[in-house]
């Protein structure tokens, strides 16, 4: 019993002393929280006095003279006669009209003159003059030819320029300048145009030599072009010629005109091909509220299309108008066209084409030697990748597709047979569905331990705490201990 409480007592000091050195090393550690480590009296800055600067005497002004001056002169001084006003100068020169001798027209028609056609290998392009007669329906021009001859051997003659027409290709730098035949096909960048795919050729019809007169007072133009240029859809299987174009403004209306003549044709039956005269027709209407008349550079505007209501004939294809593209050209130029048999090629008739079918700025220069710069083409260029068989609603975009279920959608596939000894050649990657949303990532950061010990900014809390729980072990041993030494005695 003797040797029990002598183990008892041990424990018993050796509990106390482990609390005392806790007690002592809180003790030093909350009194070196007091004060930042390394900062001494020596560390704060010792002030210092900055004697005042001495303020230079000022310069001494040099006082009046008693003298009188000279003696004046027996004629008094002119009194100053006043000037008028000079005008504040306006931006136009003059207001009253004047003539144009050189005046040039630009236009790139619209997207869809530009575009791909949806039969295979053929594209939607311009020509300077006029393209030649291929004596019978189905005929195109292939691009091996260059543009020379038609598919059955008759010349065809595309051009690039004719007299004062001529067709530019957008460049990479914004740009243009003459085209080539290979270029109706492909891109500002080069790629070959598909259908669907959002890019266009980018081609402008020019005209030069355009003469007439230009009133901006009046609110009154009449500007005249010669030439002819002709406008081939599915690389020729049907196209139609536009000659002398003219711009007439008004103070309510402004209007470009044109001499439309073709051949009629029928998709549905190539045989067709009859030769139609051509007639003046209207090419586009400028909407005159926002139409200006300056004294110098020139016009620029985007024809009307979107919400142009238009009738077709009974034969004819009906007009869609629902979706944010419906619209039509002016109407007596689809009279026109209907005669040809292309009219649903310029009006909405609920197809993936009718966002292209809208028409592109225009713009008149009073100077072929300074022309003014087209608003840029204000269309998307995103085409949808279906044609609809109706007319829909627009509709909000849908959310992400889910994933297709697991089904027997393909057959399975047999594994390969490895040869005796070969190894796979690797593991098999991991599936990627890019219509499935990217998980966040959420990287863990641990603080270091200093940061730990004084988080809460009070460092005698964790301190007290230890020492609780030190208190609470210790007397959990004392009465392990006395309940022995009880047991035993």
């Amino acid at each position: 019993m003797t040797v029990l409480r002598t183990s008892a007592g041990r424990a018993v000091a050796a509990v106390l002393v482990l609390v005392l050195a806790v007690a002592a090393t809180a003790l030093v550690a909350t009194s070196g929280s007091a004060a930042p480590a390394g900062t001494t009296a020596a560390d704060e800055p010792a002030p210092t006095s900055t004697s005042p600067t001495a303020t230079a005497d000022p310069t001494e002004t040099t006082s009046p003279t008693d003298a009188p001056s000279e003696t004046p002169t027996d004629d008094p001084t002119p009194t100053p006669t006043p000037t008028a006003p000079t005008p504040t100068p306006t931006d136009d020169p003059t207001s009253g009209p004047f003539t144009v001798d050189d005046a040039q027209l630009r236009w790139g028609v619209n997207d869809e003159s530009n575009n791909a056609a949806f039969a295979p290998g053929t594209f939607n392009f311009f020509s300077a003059g006029e393209v030649r007669d291929p004596g019978a329906g189905g005929q195109r021009l292939p691009l091996r030819s260059g543009g020379a001859t038609w598919s059955n051997g008759k010349p065809a003659r595309w051009s690039a320029r004719a007299g004062e027409v001529r067709i530019e290709k957008r460049r990479p730098d914004g740009s243009y300048a003459l085209a080539a035949f290979d270029g109706t096909s492909t891109d500002v960048a080069g790629s070959r145009l598909t259908t669907g795919g959002g890019s266009f050729s980018d081609h402008q019809v020019v005209i030069d030599g355009g003469t007439g007169t230009v009133d901006p007072a009046a609110g009154r133009a009449t500007v005249s072009w010669k030439g002819t240029f002709t406008v081939l859809y599915y690389s020729g299987m049907t196209f139609f010629t536009v000659s002398d174009p003219q711009l007439v403004v008004t103070p309510t209306t402004a209007r470009l005109s044109g001499t439309l003549g073709g051949y009629a044709s029928d998709m549905n039956d190539t045989s067709t091909w009859v030769k139609v005269p051509g007639r003046r027709v209207v090419l586009a209407d400028l909407p005159r509220a926002g139409l200006r008349l300056p004294t110098t550079g020139g016009i620029t505007g985007t024809p009307s299309y979107l919400r142009v209501r238009h009738d077709a004939p009974s034969a004819g294809v009906t007009q869609v108008r629902t979706g944010p593209s419906w619209g039509a050209f002016p109407a007596s130029f689809l009279t026109a066209m209907h005669r040809l048999g292309s009219a649903a090629y310029w009006y909405s008739s609920g197809g993936s084409a009718d966002a292209h079918k809208v028409p592109l700025p225009l713009t008149v220069s009073y100077s072929a030697g300074s022309p003014v710069t087209a608003p840029v083409d204000p269309q998307p260029t995103a085409e949808p990748t279906a044609e609809p068989t109706q007319p829909s609603a627009p509709v909000a975009p849908a959310p992400p597709a889910p994933l297709p279920p697991a089904g027997p959608g393909l057959p399975a596939q047999a594994p390969a047979v490895l040869p005796p000894g070969a190894a796979p050649a690797g593991a098999t990657p991991p599936i990627f569905d890019p219509r499935l949303p990217a998980v966040p990532v959420v990287n863990a950061q641990t603080l270091p331990a200093a940061s730990r010990a004084t988080s809460s900014g009070h460092p005698w809390e964790w301190w007290t705490g230890s020492l609780l729980l030190l208190g609470a072990a210790a007397l959990t041993i004392l009465g392990n201990v006395s309940s022995r030494v009880k047991g035993k005695s």
